[in-house]
């Protein structure tokens, strides 16, 4: 009994260490594909906004421009793109940009898209998307 106890201490501080790798993630889906922004502690350590500040250290039009140049290395048709919000999201006492893209129609007048979000923090980088396939639920 005590070894199954310890066995299930050693496993849950593992799966502990390994949900607390990031400090957020944020996921986009287009085309079968979700494509996970995972940002890591160690990559929040770009310039505050501080409380006395009024503007934050990267402006939201250089936010937007790097989300496109970033958006364009993930997809061939990235001009066709339009910018449908930005975003200011805190996280663990720094702020990061959430620039939603709304993709082309392909072909359907009524269609219903969700945006595509990309992240791009204070230091002007954007977060580098995980691919991976995705079926979307059926109804």
């Amino acid at each position: 009994m005590n070894r199954i106890a310890m066995l299930m201490l050693v496993l849950a501080s593992l799966c502990g260490s390994a949900l607390c790798q990031y400090s957020a993630e944020f996921s986009s889906y287009y085309s079968g594909k979700r494509y996970d922004f995972r940002i890591a502690q160690e990559q929040l350590v770009g310039p505050p906004w501080l409380d006395g500040e009024a503007n934050p250290p990267l402006s939201a039009r250089d936010a937007k421009e790097i989300a496109a140049v970033y958006l364009s290395d993930l997809f061939k048709n990235a001009n066709a793109w339009r910018v449908s919000g930005i975003e200011l999201f805190p996280l663990a006492q720094r702020w990061v940009y959430l620039i939603s893209f709304d993709p082309p129609l392909r072909g359907c007048q009524d269609c219903i898209s969700t945006p595509f979000k990309i992240v791009v923090l204070m230091d002007g980088l954007a977060v580098p998307a995980v691919k991976s396939r995705w079926n979307p639920p059926s109804p």
